[in-house]
């Protein structure tokens, strides 16, 4: 969906779907709600927790994409943006700079554009889902410049590739956590199972290697959620990481 004005006799206003990753549960749809109702020029805020997306309808005069954006990073969480650094050919002084800036910026899906006149290129940050590369190279067309596209295709397999990297790093870390996990419940009920008798050794070695078993499952593998639930308490709020990292650490601890 593209950023659409309504009708309004007082205020210009935009909606715009604003795709939205690090959500974890329904508090954290209450947050960005209620952090992005407070961005100056914001008239409403929803936030649709399964589709990760936010729909806001804002006054494009007093407030812009980039501040919803911005406003969406300090509250812990991302939009899901693209970055790219195209070549412009034309721009003869600064006036052109900006005229060619403005045109990008004023292309609906697009969060902030700057364009450098010394290297003769423009910075584009965006949403995927609703704006194309080939759109911004219409864009400075239309008044007069020439925007080098480059291969869309190589961007979505960038995306992609780094969906496969995360998918894969935590696909590592439960693997490695299960095979630290095992012996761990081995050394937990050693007495009971009578392997005590085929390798006998005493409760402080037991207890050391348990400890040495399970700190990196707590702390290397569970990072994710400290990380998160720290996030949340820079804002002073809390959410499903939170929960899990005081849990967990307060049975690591008293165990």
């Amino acid at each position: 969906m593209q950023i659409e004005p309504a009708k309004s006799e007082t205020a210009a206003l935009n909606k715009l779907d604003l795709p939205i990753s690090g959500m974890s549960c329904a508090s954290c749809v209450t947050r960005i709600e209620k952090g992005l109702s407070k961005v100056p020029g914001v008239v409403g805020a929803k936030v649709n927790f399964a589709l990760e997306k936010a729909t806001i309808e804002y006054d494009s005069i007093a407030a812009n994409p980039s501040d919803l954006v911005r406003t969406l990073k300090e509250l812990g969480y991302e939009a899901r943006t693209k970055k790219v650094i195209l070549p412009v050919l034309g721009m003869s002084c600064a006036s052109c700079v900006d005229r060619v800036q403005s045109a990008l910026n004023t292309t609906p899906g697009v969060i902030e554009a700057t364009v450098n006149f010394a290297t003769e290129k423009a910075s584009i940050e965006y949403i995927p889902n609703l704006v194309k590369i080939k759109e911004f190279a219409k864009a400075t067309a239309a008044i007069g410049y020439t925007l080098v596209e480059d291969e869309e295709e190589q961007l979505v397999g960038k995306e992609a590739q780094a969906r496969q990297i995360e998918f894969q790093q935590l696909k590592n870390k439960f693997l490695i956590g299960l095979l630290l996990v095992a012996p761990l419940f081995l050394l937990v009920h050693w007495d009971k199972l009578g392997l005590s008798a085929i390798l006998p050794f005493s409760g402080q070695a037991n207890f050391m290697l348990q400890l040495l078993l399970q700190t990196p499952v707590q702390f290397w593998v569970g990072w994710q959620f400290y990380k998160g639930a720290v996030a949340a308490a820079r804002h002073r709020t809390s959410d499903m990481n939170t929960l899990i990292a005081v849990g967990t650490s307060a049975a690591y601890l008293y165990s």
